[in-house]
């Protein structure tokens, strides 16, 4: 029998009371306990502490020992990277779905008798405006439920809208459709934070490079796949495609997956321990808020990426920052087809293979992340008396910063100059690899800063910017008709040289700002 029903007949005799513990906070700065949070958390391997509570004796419970297995952080490496990559192909799938249906737009135009090519835009924006709402959904939600049921649920929502987008007998009930496939998209949200639940900092560099890569090769290879499979059986088979393999990855999903919040095992664990003890006493450190009624409770996990975009200057920078960075991608992931097109001569499934350029930059990326960002946390601790600081993670992002107007550039002038096709192709290589080392960093930055709520604060940022990604692609078509290829690329280079100094002064000051200003959210 474990340490924790090991408990005293004394102890447990007295534990009567459905007091709750006091709320010890909801936010912590670092993996160790709040301030004055030690004397509630259990010191002998896992055996509960007794604690008194306005007047009623409590048993707080933890996990059983540093080696307990039920603590993510103690899963075999096996179990841990099965996950990984199981989370990797649902992103996968939900990233392909994002664009796959691009090279498909003029037969759906031809099929529903339109021929404003303005739905190419239509049809990727309100699948970023689902994916904007998705996520203010999914991330509080999970830090209130657990991650497994909001993951299935979201799962769920999008397999059956994929098929609903297949069977559309008009336009507008395929861009409705769109825009709650897109909710469906909980990966975006929810596999940094997994990442975090089952790995300790100094070993989330890489794991977190492998779950960020499918939102940006995605959308690459998904042209490519589109463009033939439309070719060879018809726009429908765009949609069907994500359907079925969405159903396969969902199957998986209920086969290996288990959850992984540490606060739901635990609230899980102390609800065990009553129904089986029959002392009402049993309770985690994380059940302050069983005092609250459920529907606060849910109002205020849903507000808090709001909240966090609204207090935290770290949050609202970096949101910023990322969302100007998407918006330029996907000016380029919804104009690249018609540029190969009509200066190239491409054909529907050429057209496809231009978006291979952007997929080499991003696989270097993600080369260099997962090679450097665990290394570099440790060297700098080691400098630093083995204080792991989350802006430790930031120095790929200046990189990032300089290449990012560095490929617009390149990109715009030699198609603008009708280079050789490989050269434009470099272009965006160069800015697929800047957009990934941002990228990776950004959310491993969000991720150490903000532990138990890093799937809200991932969220804040993922709603700013695919509302971004949403908008700004409507502005790419009269963007180069106005200014053409070359200026067209230029302006948007010249805005994005305006934050290159963003994570210098991030990593030079983003400590001060950071403490100055998380604690103040969720009071």
């Amino acid at each position: 029998m474990s340490a924790v029903v090991a408990v005293s007949e004394t102890a447990a005799s007295v534990v009567q009371s459905n007091t709750p513990p006091p709320n010890l906070g909801e936010y912590r700065s670092q993996d160790k306990p709040a301030e004055g949070e030690e004397q509630y958390l259990s010191k002998d391997n896992g055996v509960p502490v007794e604690i008194e509570v306005d007047g009623a004796n409590q048993l707080l419970i933890d996990f059983d020992g540093p080696e307990d297995p039920s603590n993510p952080v103690n899963w075999s490496k096996g179990r841990k990277w099965a996950i990984v990559i199981l989370l990797s192909a649902l992103n996968v799938v939900t990233n392909l779905a994002t664009v796959l249906c691009i090279p498909a737009v003029p037969q759906i135009l031809e099929e529903f008798g339109s021929t404003d090519t303005l739905y190419l835009a239509i049809l990727v924006s309100a699948w970023e405006f689902g994916e904007a709402v998705g996520p203010l959904l999914a991330a509080p939600l999970s830090e209130v439920f657990g991650r497994a049921p909001c993951y299935n649920a979201a799962n769920i929502v999008f397999i059956i809208f994929s098929i609903a987008c297949a069977v559309s007998s008009n336009l507008p009930m395929l861009v409705a459709f769109r825009l709650i496939n897109g909710i469906g998209d909980a990966s975006i949200a929810l596999n940094p934070s997994i990442i975090s639940d089952m790995f300790i900092q100094e070993e989330r560099g890489f794991p977190l490079s492998m779950v960020g890569f499918p939102p940006l090769i995605g959308p690459v290879a998904g042209p490519v796949i589109g463009g033939y499979l439309t070719e060879r059986e018809g726009w429908r088979w765009a949609f069907w495609f994500s359907a079925i393999a969405g159903g396969l990855c969902e199957l998986c999903f209920l086969a290996l997956f288990r959850e992984t919040y540490r606060p739901t095992i635990l609230r899980v664990k102390a609800q065990a321990l009553r129904k089986k003890t029959g002392v009402n006493g049993y309770y985690s450190n994380y059940d302050h808020e069983r005092s609250e009624s459920g529907c606060y409770t849910l109002r205020r996990a849903i507000i808090r990426p709001a909240q966090m975009l609204a207090k935290s200057p770290i949050v609202a920078l970096l949101a910023t920052y990322i969302s100007v960075i998407y918006g330029f991608a996907y000016i380029l992931l919804t104009t690249i087809t018609e540029v190969f097109e009509s200066t190239y001569a491409f054909t529907q499934g050429q057209a496809g293979l231009a978006y291979l350029g952007m997929s080499l930059g991003m696989v270097t990326g993600v080369l260099l992340c997962a090679s450097t960002s665990d290394w570099w946390l440790k060297k700098q601790a080691a400098v630093h008396d083995g204080e792991l600081k989350p802006e430790y993670r930031l120095p790929p992002m200046v990189l990032g910063g300089v290449l990012i107007p560095i490929g617009l550039l390149v990109y715009g002038w030699t198609a603008r100059g009708h280079f050789f096709f490989i050269i434009p192709m470099l272009g965006t290589a160069t800015l697929g690899f800047g957009f990934f080392v941002t990228t990776i960093p950004l959310n491993a930055y969000l991720v150490d800063t903000y532990k138990t709520h890093a799937a809200s604060a991932i969220a804040a940022t993922i709603v700013m910017r695919c509302i971004v990604a949403a908008v700004v692609p409507l502005a790419g078509p009269p963007l180069y008709n106005s200014l053409g290829y070359g200026w067209g690329n230029s302006l948007l280079g010249f805005i994005a040289i305006a934050f290159v100094p963003l994570p210098i002064l991030l990593i030079r000051y983003g400590e001060r700002i950071r403490k100055r200003g998380s604690v103040q959210i969720v009071e």
